[in-house]
């Protein structure tokens, strides 16, 4: 509790924010406190979404306000188009590097092994700190609805260009231009509507979302430390600017994935505790369906049938947005994603002003913890079991 009670006692911990510079001081001094080596790895992030989508949008209106005065607006709608597929489908896009740019950072804390190099495995526990503007999409029974929301914004766009491209050609004239500035209404509205709820109201506070996975990470983080365990190498990667497009978490993945080897590494990412029951997110994604088939998820499978966790978890699918962990699928390497939802598949409050510390039910946070340190101790052993392989032939 302690370490939730500080962080929701600040009034949001936005990136790149007053509040989020003293959420990184604060998760700082608590590693220092369990005796980890910490460091503070600064990036370039966009405040809130809200630029991003100021420019996706910004930028597609404008070339196809162009439309009539130059064919070669047709490359800009396309552009744009492009990038806006990329970013709402999880994938890097280079819209998160356009103006404004702000330094957020990532606090990461480790404690190193100490047994051979060649026995060392390497869990990543994973959280964001940062919280999230408020949206109005995110509303309580709206959250089905932001997959289809995104699917068919982007539908429009792609309609768009065919629009733009058919008016370039002479095709379809009037009715072809009247589309298209049907469209530019429509894409203006969307801005507007998007990005509403944060200038009227803020940031969230963020106590389910994310408090409790950072909470969950360090106390996880804490209870394997004390297993003493010589191969064990564990590093807590606490990220902000998730709620901006997952753009610490990018920037953590690219910097070190070099670095790691495959066969012993694994990571565990912690999201939105707070309410609901603990779920094993088999499936994330908006267009594209990221599959986590890996063995980290699948010895969480396994155990959500042992009698610890049969009624205390659950295997589930979230698709209204994407995880921190999405970067570790797209790089093949081997990640569970826990978060927690509700009977509807919702996950309640988030992204809005009342999700605060007093609606936080900790008994999925108490499983989470659980649970990661018993598919970390039985991936270890695994480890340990995998036989070498013989160079003689038989």
């Amino acid at each position: 509790m302690k370490i939730l009670n500080e962080l929701s006692a600040l009034p949001h911990r936005g990136a790149a924010t007053q509040h989020g510079a003293e959420a990184a001081r604060m998760l700082q001094t608590h590693l220092s406190d369990l005796a980890a080596t910490v460091r503070k790895e600064p990036f370039q992030t966009p405040k809130t979404y809200a630029t991003i989508v100021y420019w996706l949008l910004g930028g597609l209106l404008t070339g196809l306000a162009l439309i009539p005065v130059t064919g070669v607006a047709i490359g800009l709608v396309f552009y744009f188009i492009w990038l806006s597929c990329l970013y709402f489908n999880w994938r890097y896009s280079f819209i998160v590097k356009f103006p404004v740019q702000h330094t957020a950072h990532n606090i990461i804390g480790n404690w190193p092994a100490r047994g051979p190099l060649e026995n060392r495995q390497k869990v990543i526990l994973m959280a964001h700190y940062d919280t999230a503007p408020i949206s109005l999409f995110f509303g309580s029974n709206r959250q089905a609805n932001v997959r289809s929301s995104v699917i068919i914004m982007l539908s429009l766009m792609l309609l768009a260009g065919v629009a733009a491209l058919a008016e370039v050609s002479g095709a379809g004239s009037p009715y072809i231009t009247y589309l298209r500035y049907g469209l530019m209404a429509c894409f203006a509205g969307m801005a507007v509507a998007g990005t509403a709820g944060y200038w009227l109201k803020g940031y969230a506070n963020g106590a389910s979302d994310n408090a409790t996975g950072v909470a969950a990470a360090l106390a996880t983080a804490d209870r394997l430390r004390l297993l003493n365990l010589p191969d064990l190498d564990v590093e807590v990667v606490l990220t902000s600017a998730k709620e901006a497009g997952l753009i610490g978490a990018h920037t953590y993945v690219e910097a070190h994935k070099r670095k790691w080897n495959r066969a012993q590494t694994m990571a565990i990412n912690f999201d939105t505790l707070g309410a609901g029951k603990l779920t094993v997110v088999e499936k994330s994604g908006t267009i594209e369906t990221i599959h986590y088939d890996n063995e980290p998820t699948r010895i969480a499978r396994q155990l959500l049938e042992t009698d610890a966790f049969r009624n205390r978890a659950q295997v589930g699918q979230w698709h209204a947005a994407d995880f921190d962990s999405v970067w570790f699928v797209r790089n093949k390497m081997p990640v569970l994603a826990l978060c927690a939802v509700d009977t509807t598949g919702e996950m309640p409050r988030i992204h809005q002003s009342d999700d605060t510390l007093s609606h936080v039910d900790l008994a999925p946070v108490d499983a989470a913890i659980d649970l990661a340190e018993a598919v970390v101790t039985r991936w270890m052993m695994s480890r340990r079991k995998q036989p070498e392989i013989s160079n003689v032939q038989p």
